[in-house]
């Protein structure tokens, strides 16, 4: 099966194959970070190489001694995937979930960008998972949904919890910006986005089906009226209606 676009592969980083233990993952992708802002959206793709070998050298190190790297892949700030452990491999990155999950770091800090190539970078890895070859689920998770932590911060878990990984490549950066212009009667993915952003927010819209119906519009209502809102419509997205969703949506995951 073709790999996702800007694939650096094991063998272009110099090592071997994955000397961790086999497994089949099938339960969806687990999203992880760095504790530490690392900048690399700033900074050539070179670094993001640097900072992968310089993270497997830690984990194979004396204060993990782990087989191998953590991580399943890591999706960079340059929207490339690096295979880590790669296909098919126990991973030490969530544990209850290290042979049922794959694994994907962003390689961001608290406070650091998460771009839009990087965005797109994790959309295409789980569309190529979701191949027959491998045939996860669709599921996306963050590694706090496995224990308690930190990882993979605020910024990355709200693009878990509101669908933007789910979206397919070239969907956009998951904001406002992709809800605005919807209106009831339309249909499709980002519809779709929109009914996961208020589902997460507590605003149920019924079925996550990708149909602005009647259930959609009253949980927009409901969304808008909880910031202040003195509309008595749903039926279409305007920017400050958008705005208003996400502002209902931080609330909900205390932004």
């Amino acid at each position: 099966m073709p790999k996702p676009p800007r694939y650096v592969s094991r063998s272009d980083l110099g090592w071997g194959k994955s000397p961790a233990a086999g497994a089949n993952p099938r339960s969806g992708l687990v999203i992880h970070y760095d504790s530490i802002d690392q900048g690399l959206a700033g900074k050539a793709h070179s670094a993001c190489i640097t900072y992968w070998k310089a993270t497997r050298e830690f984990h194979t190190g004396p204060s993990r001694g782990w087989a191998d790297i953590g991580y399943s892949f890591l999706c960079c700030s340059h929207g490339h995937v690096i295979e880590g452990r790669g296909l098919r491999k126990v991973q030490a990155a969530q544990p209850g979930g290290n042979s049922t999950y794959y694994s994907a770091t962003l390689a961001t800090g608290p406070r650091d960008e998460i771009t839009e190539a990087q965005i797109d970078a994790v959309r295409a890895l789980r569309q190529w998972l979701m191949e027959p070859d491998t045939s996860i689920a669709g599921t996306v998770k963050g590694h706090r949904d496995f224990i308690s932590t930190s990882c993979p911060g605020d910024k990355a878990y709200a693009l878990v919890r509101n669908g933007t990984f789910k979206q397919p490549p070239g969907s956009g950066g998951g904001s406002e910006d992709d809800m605005v212009g919807l209106r009831k009667g339309d249909s499709g993915e980002r519809v779709k986005y929109l009914q996961v952003v208020l589902a997460d927010a507590g605003f149920s819209p019924g079925e996550v089906d990708g149909d602005y119906g009647a259930s959609t519009a009253a949980a927009v209502l409901a969304a808008r009226k909880s910031r202040g809102s003195k509309e008595t419509s749903g039926d279409k997205i305007t920017g400050w209606a958008a705005a208003q969703i996400m502002a209902a949506h931080a609330v909900k995951l205390g932004g």
